[in-house]
């Protein structure tokens, strides 16, 4: 094992006034527990900002404003194929204790605990809400009817492990408003981002119908079989698995069944199967449903043979769950200014959608269950689930956590150009203030209603 380094970022004894009993403190534990942050959790860090995924060594404290919650050492490194190229860099801490060297995990909140921490710049969107919004918004409509957002087999089925426990599975990503210092000086202002891992999607990797594949920019996915080189394999573990690699030899029996759905998604698109007549033996509808309302509701055109979760827990049935909607609230890669407001871009999912992906598979879903879809549409409507007001309570928990002082240093620091953001023509037309995106998402209400006919 490597020389641990010193830790040089902690904070003082202040004279006694705080006593801790021997075995007691945070320094002889493996997990930390923090609360969901008031305020911005500020990082204070010591070693060099990294320039790759492999990352360069670190020192860390972790305060909730000027409350100390841990010190640590470990690594940051880059994170996310779109932050190579970025001045402001997403990172990944890679975090241990300093006295036992063990692997440190944190748990933030009702999050599960993440041995690895992800805090996210957004060059995309530097408001630094849209994700975060758009995934509490999923969790809000998919879990409406029943409180849960899977169905109770799923969580009963780690009753035998840790007596089901997992109701507060994530099923995307959550984040958090963070700011970090680096020696001693601001660095950057992001969202401390939940991990997505195995558990969020209750996922037992040593069961082989515990299915977890995420397309990884693969724009052909919808007119060929199944192919490693497009997916990474989450679930289940596979024996010297690399992502995006061929499973057909080290996991067979796991390829078959990704190739199965894929045929069957091939087929309902290509009309040699009726969707409408056969889905109870291949998909959880429900699952699909509720997944066309949030990519249209939050205009998420990057979410169609990217940033989607395609799952199964009986090696038959799948649905699948968002991830990563930092693209949306009127911002989509290929339009200009205007071009992307709410009541300019249609739907996301339909076949004359402008969309610049393949709609594939979700094409189908929108146009066979329309009567569903508008169904829904008017539940979670009439329920307040979807809404004017609960969008924008949704907005300031996250717009409540930033310091406006901050985001101002934030902006000076790496300016709003390429290096640091989104192209010059998806940014313009003021889409990185607050005020567009929760106009941006009232516009876009109006228009589903008024497609779907709802008059409240």
């Amino acid at each position: 094992m490597s020389k641990i380094p010193d830790q040089t970022t902690g904070y003082v004894n202040n004279g006694g006034v705080v006593m801790y009993a021997s075995n007691n403190t945070a320094e002889q534990l493996d997990v930390i527990a923090i609360d969901r942050p008031q305020r911005a959790l500020r990082w204070m860090v010591e070693g060099d900002y990294p320039s790759d995924t492999n990352g360069t060594a670190v020192s860390v404290s972790v305060f909730d404003g000027t409350i100390p919650l841990f010190s640590a050492v470990g690594t940051w490194g880059t994170q996310g194929q779109s932050s190579q190229g970025s001045n402001k860099k997403n990172v990944k801490f890679k975090l241990k204790n300093p006295n036992t060297g063990n692997k440190l995990a944190l748990k933030i909140g009702d999050w599960f605990s993440m041995t690895s921490v992800t805090h996210k710049a957004y060059g995309t969107d530097r408001t630094l809400i849209r994700e975060s919004t758009a995934t509490a918004l999923y969790r809000r409509i998919r879990s409406f009817q029943t409180g849960l957002m899977a169905p109770a087999s799923a969580y009963a089925y780690f009753d035998s492990t840790d007596f089901g426990t997992r109701t507060k599975a994530l099923f995307s990503t959550a984040g958090t408003i963070a700011e970090i210092y680096r020696n001693g000086a601001f660095c950057q202002l992001g969202v401390i981002r939940s991990s997505a891992d195995n558990p969020d999607y209750l996922m037992d990797d040593s069961n082989p119908d515990h299915i977890l594949i995420q397309p990884q920019h693969a724009n052909g996915i919808w007119q060929h079989a199944w192919a490693g080189g497009d997916w990474v394999v989450q679930s289940p573990a596979i024996n010297g698995y690399v992502g995006q690699s061929d499973i057909s030899q080290s996991a067979p029996d796991v390829q078959a069944k990704c190739q199965a759905i894929m045929a069957y998604m091939q087929a309902c698109i290509g009309g040699q199967t009726d969707v409408r007549k056969t889905w109870r033996q291949y998909l959880r509808l429900d699952d699909w449903l509720y997944y066309d309302i949030l990519t249209n509701l939050t205009g998420s055109f990057d979410s169609m043979v990217n940033n989607f979760m395609l799952g199964t827990w009986d090696g038959t049935h799948w649905g699948l769950w968002p991830y990563d909607m930092d693209e949306t609230a009127g911002l989509v890669f290929f339009l200009s200014g205007a071009a992307s407001d709410a009541g300019n871009i249609g739907w996301v999912t339909a076949k004359s959608s402008i969309a610049d992906q393949d709609r594939g598979f979700f094409g189908v879903i929108h146009e066979t269950f329309r009567p569903e879809l508008r169904a829904l549409w008017r539940q979670l409507r009439d329920a307040g689930v979807v809404s004017v007001e609960a969008i924008t309570d949704l907005i300031n928990d996250q717009v409540g956590l930033i310091n406006p002082d901050l985001m101002a240093q934030d902006i000076a620091l790496w300016p709003l150009n390429g290096a640091t953001g989104a192209p010059a023509g998806m940014q313009s037309g003021g889409k990185w203030s607050v005020a567009y995106v929760i106009d941006w998402y009232t516009a876009r209400i109006a228009w589903l209603d008024q497609q779907w006919g709802y008059s409240g």
